[in-house]
């Protein structure tokens, strides 16, 4: 099972952006985009852009680091990150959760969470997610993909003392800093190897609310997808089977449909998918 982090180091806040993006999607495809990362090392307290595979190391392109004297590392995003696309008000976007694919050997870590410095429950500080442990994951050396969805607990430190909270709007609305911290296990020299891969703010996925009228004559459908959300529009066939109105699908921000009325009766409904889009640093 997951379990919370014992110990915390503080790193000082980039600015803070008001606009995330919802769907935002970190697959580090250039230099540039691993070098807008920070890379904090426990062994020697200094922070820089992590290194990065590039092509001729791995077609799946990653940022990575080594525990350095046998010691943790913590990856952070923050307001110079991808253009402040993983900082600021998440309340409003309605971001569901963080997803990302670490590269670990499960042997080699004590634990591994998820770090936000935001507006909690003692102020502004770093709040922390559930943590992974060897045992939440799997046998041997590769990629895990990990969820770390604000439904569940988050963990203030105050004197070495962890104390559980829901996030609420004002902590989802004041994120400034965001990252992934690793944790070797005793023993554990400076040849182990963290990577990190495919950092996405989930959307929240849910139907748009709908709201239907007649104009002159047609039927109008009006509706706004969530951020990082797109709809399609779909029509019930005789067979009871649902098709795609032509022109109606990828929909993203407000909508106006309309249908000219005839004889007999027509089922419309709107069905929604995550959108994610790939970010880029320049």
């Amino acid at each position: 099972m997951r379990t919370l982090p014992y110990f915390a180091f503080l790193i000082l806040a980039s600015s803070l952006r008001a606009d995330p993006l919802a769907g935002a999607w970190e697959t580090f495809p250039s230099q540039a985009n691993a070098n807008a990362w920070s890379l904090y090392s426990y062994e020697d307290q200094i922070v820089a852009p992590p290194p990065w595979a590039d092509p001729e190391i791995d077609d799946n392109t990653y940022a990575y680091s080594f525990f350095l004297g046998g010691k943790g590392v913590w990856f952070f995003a923050d307001g110079l990150t991808a253009e402040g696309a993983f900082v600021g008000d998440y309340a409003a976007e309605k971001i569901a959760e963080i997803d990302v694919s670490v590269f670990i050997d499960p042997a080699e870590i004590d634990f591994l969470d998820l770090a936000i410095y935001a507006d909690g429950p003692n102020g502004l500080g770093y709040y922390y997610s559930l943590t992974y442990q060897p045992e939440d994951l799997g046998e041997f050396p590769g990629w895990y993909e990990l969820n770390f969805t604000f439904d569940d607990n988050w963990f203030s430190l105050q004197g070495g003392n962890a104390t559980p909270f829901k996030p609420d709007q004002k902590f989802l609305a004041s994120i400034q800093e965001i990252g992934v911290r690793v944790l070797p296990a005793v023993g554990v020299t400076s040849e182990g190897f963290v990577g990190i891969d495919d950092f996405i703010l989930v959307p929240s996925v849910e139907a748009p609310s709908l709201s239907t009228s007649l104009s002159t004559g047609n039927f109008v459908l009006e509706f706004t997808p969530n951020p990082g959300v797109s709809a399609t529009i779909q029509k019930l066939k005789p067979n009871f089977e649902w098709q795609d109105v032509a022109g109606q699908s990828d929909l993203i921000g407000f909508q106006i449909y309309t249908a000219a009325v005839g004889t007999g009766t027509a089922l419309f409904r709107v069905a929604a998918e995550e959108k994610l889009t790939q970010v880029t640093s320049p």
